[in-house]
């Protein structure tokens, strides 16, 4: 090879490098700037979660394991969870009949009871008209499933519809319920002989998944409903509460992080990746719109757009944009009240779904940081709850208010001993008052109790869903007396009284007058106070009296959502007294019938030792004033 040859070739080696490390420059400049330079997720193409583990295995793994991801399902063996082996309840002069046929499939039939009373004929048709109405002597083959943690409820295809079904799978307590077993609402009135049932009554919570459970139970959820034909093209990006449901579209973050330059720089530089929403790198503010998109029952100002196109929210941007949280003040068509019985007068939500509404009141969040991912982690922790294990106890509250995190101070703040329930943080600042899911809650405005003010006392205080024995007086005198004694003194032990009974409802023991006299929601939660606290340290005439409540309660109430709590409650009180001998849950506590669970409570009773349960006295029956006039609907 000639000199002059190999110098050529020299120098087209040194141009390409050249080129090269130019191009690699103007390369890594471009990945700088489009770093820094934020994405519209405006028509951003979604990926589904299976191209999200490719990369990030490890949270696609915690996610897996979370509630989030089985709440909406295609019916198949691994995600029905309840018994179709020819199961039947019967319920409201109806009964279903639970069964598979012969492909696997998963099938719900509704009829008529012959004895009942009641004809043979339909209750209404699945139509454009009346879409929450159903055919007695229909089999629903099941096709999707709503749910798996406390109970399931089951979607049928009926056209281009998905109809929820009206009975639902308790899971924890592994039995059929109808949903006005979870929802709040009373049991059917009785049917006269040839009556057909009442619309409103078995067939109430029947409703369309294609613009109602779909929002919040799936990623970017498109119900496609055309205005003119009542026709829904519905469509969702993936079933569940799925990684893009909190991060935002992630077509681009894909598409982008295939250039390996660019994961480079992005890992150096330790900034937050502008294709994908990552709420813990948000404002507190941005965050919890997040959570507050689904945990925050919401209105949009056309909700006929909504229908059509869906709620175009992306993580990140202003929530404000498309929707505003309800509130007790909200209207619905310009008409006030329509929101009011989810709400405490006071303002406070009374009902799971409004958690953001009550963070927002929050002073913790008015005047501090406190957002979600404060005290959960969706990566981390017990699906159940999802708290962040990294501050267990307290050390969510501490980490900010350090002043209280000794034990010292915890029992001068608290005036109860620290290692004690009543010292928890949450006990008095997150009580619960909140309604939801067969179960009380604690609610999300953090605040202090104040038992004797007019705004708190409209509704249940902290103090007296503990100190079940004692009044509302008692209580806001306990506080009033502790701001004249700065000593770290615990409050005066409850009154040894064998019934509670006293002359009027204004002196009853506050969780028995909420129990006696409440609308359905103070029951809940009064037959949920009255099966906790330190019950094995309790003497046996307040467990006595507790029992003679609930029993009651199980007898009398006409709510089957009261009733199922009042039972848990139950089973607790009774656990102490008579280890071994608690009869298992039945489903009496879900039926209508209410001189069968008269029936089957006597036979309980007749199992215990006599001082077991006192009966409720005359008194305290004659102050029995249920509210059952407020229909509360959970998560329509």
């Amino acid at each position: 090879m000639s000199r002059s040859s190999r110098f050529a070739r020299i120098g087209t080696a040194l141009a390409l490098a050249v080129a090269c490390a130019l191009g690699v420059g103007l390369h890594a400049r471009g990945v700088e700037q489009a770093l820094a330079r934020p994405l519209s997720f405006r028509g951003a193409a979604y990926a589904g979660s299976d191209e999200c583990k490719r990369c990030h295995p490890s949270n696609h793994e915690s996610w897996h394991r979370t509630f989030h991801r089985t709440m909406t399902q295609d019916a198949s063996p691994a995600s029905v969870l309840g018994d179709f082996a020819d199961a039947r309840f019967d319920y409201g002069g109806i009964r279903a009949r639970m069964s598979r046929d012969e492909r696997g499939g998963f099938a719900i039939e509704l009829s008529a009871i012959a004895d009942a009373g009641l004809p043979g004929a339909a209750l209404g048709n699945v139509t454009r008209e009346g879409p929450d109405a159903l055919l007695t002597g229909t089999r629903f083959m099941v096709a999707r499933t709503v749910g798996s943690r406390r109970y399931q409820q089951y979607l049928a295809r009926v056209d281009d519809v998905y109809v929820r079904l009206p009975v639902a799978w308790n899971i924890a307590e592994q039995r059929w319920m109808h949903l006005n077993g979870a929802f709040l609402t009373p049991d059917p009135e009785p049917a006269g002989p040839g009556q057909p049932i009442a619309r409103g009554d078995y067939d109430r919570h029947v409703a369309r998944w294609n613009d109602n459970c779909i929002y919040c139970h799936n990623v970017a959820p498109r119900p496609g409903l055309d205005a003119l034909s009542g026709q829904f093209d519905t469509r969702v990006a993936e079933l569940g509460i799925a990684c893009e449901a909190c991060h935002g579209p992630g077509g681009p973050h894909v598409q982008a992080n295939r250039d390996p330059l660019r994961r480079f720089a992005l890992h150096l530089s330790g900034r937050a990746d502008p294709t994908i929403a990552n709420p813990s790198r948000l404002s507190p503010q941005r965050s919890a719109e997040v959570c507050g998109h689904c945990h925050g029952q919401r209105i949009a100002p056309d909700i006929e757009q909504v229908h059509r196109v869906g709620d175009r929210f992306v993580p990140g941007e202003p929530l404000a944009r498309h929707s505003q949280p309800l509130w007790r003040s909200t209207t619905l068509n310009g008409e006030p009240g329509a929101f009011e019985p989810r709400f405490w007068p006071d303002g406070t939500p009374r009902l799971t779904a409004y958690e953001c509404q009550g963070l927002l009141q929050s002073a913790c969040a008015q005047r501090g940081a406190l957002t979600c991912t404060s005290c959960h982690s969706m990566h981390a922790g017990d699906p159940r709850g999802q708290l962040d294990p990294a501050r267990p106890g307290d050390a969510a509250c501490t980490g900010c208010h350090r002043e209280l995190a000794s034990a010292v101070q915890l029992r001068a703040h608290s005036r109860h001993e620290p290692t004690s329930e009543g010292a928890r943080c949450v006990s008095c600042h997150m009580p619960r008052v909140v309604y939801g899911l067969i179960g009380a809650h604690r609610s999300h405005r953090i605040d202090s109790p104040q038992p004797g003010t007019p705004s708190a006392s409209s509704r249940p205080d902290a103090c007296t869903l503990c100190h079940v024995t004692e009044t509302r007086a008692w209580a806001a005198a306990a506080l009033a007396s502790w701001s004249r004694d700065p000593a770290p003194r615990a409050p005066a032990r409850a009154r040894a009284t064998d019934a509670g009974v006293t002359s009027t409802n204004a002196e009853l023991p506050e969780a028995t007058r909420l129990l006696l006299t409440g609308d359905p929601i103070e029951r809940a939660l009064a037959a949920d106070a009255l099966g906790r606290g330190a019950l094995a340290d309790m003497p046996r005439v307040e467990l006595a009296r507790r029992a003679g409540l609930l029993l009651d309660t199980l007898r009398e109430d006409d709510y089957p959502a009261v009733r199922a709590i009042a039972w848990r409650s139950l089973r607790a009180v009774l656990g102490t007294q008579t280890p071994g001998r608690v009869p298992p849950v039945t489903a009496y506590t879900a039926t209508d019938d209410r001189e069968r669970r008269a029936r089957s409570l006597a036979a309980i009773a007749a199992q215990l030792p006599s001082d077991a349960a006192l009966p409720v006295p005359a008194e305290l029956a004659a102050a029995r004033t249920h509210s059952t006039d407020v229909a509360i609907f959970i998560g329509e």
